[in-house]
């Protein structure tokens, strides 16, 4: 009778180990948080202004129809980071000034 009862004990000990990880992992992922996504930016209300010369006053408006928090306006051509920034929004504009094209990340 005193093997039948260290035998449940020895089969036991796995499970025990299988439980405390799970619950180390709860509390884990109860101490994460998720971080706050920024606002994002959505560039189709703003391609009605492809074609119109780039001021400093046009981009506010773009930012404002895009919902950006940051404007990005470059030349065609110039160099700039490949980085997603989905609260980013990037206004192109050519030699002759007009917005060629009207983007966010």
């Amino acid at each position: 009778m005193a093997g039948a009862a260290k035998v449940a004990l020895l089969s036991a000990e796995p499970m025990r180990s299988h439980l405390s990880s799970i619950l180390a992992l709860s509390l884990l992922a109860a101490c994460t948080s998720v971080p706050e996504q920024p606002d994002t930016c959505n560039a189709a209300p703003a391609q009605s202004q492809l074609g119109e010369t780039y001021t400093e006053a046009l981009g506010q408006k773009l930012q404002e129809l895009t919902g950006a928090t940051i404007l990005r306006a470059v030349h065609e051509g110039d160099p700039v980071t490949m980085d997603f920034r989905p609260e980013r929004l990037t206004v192109v504009w050519n030699d002759a000034g007009q917005v060629v094209k009207i983007s966010c990340g």
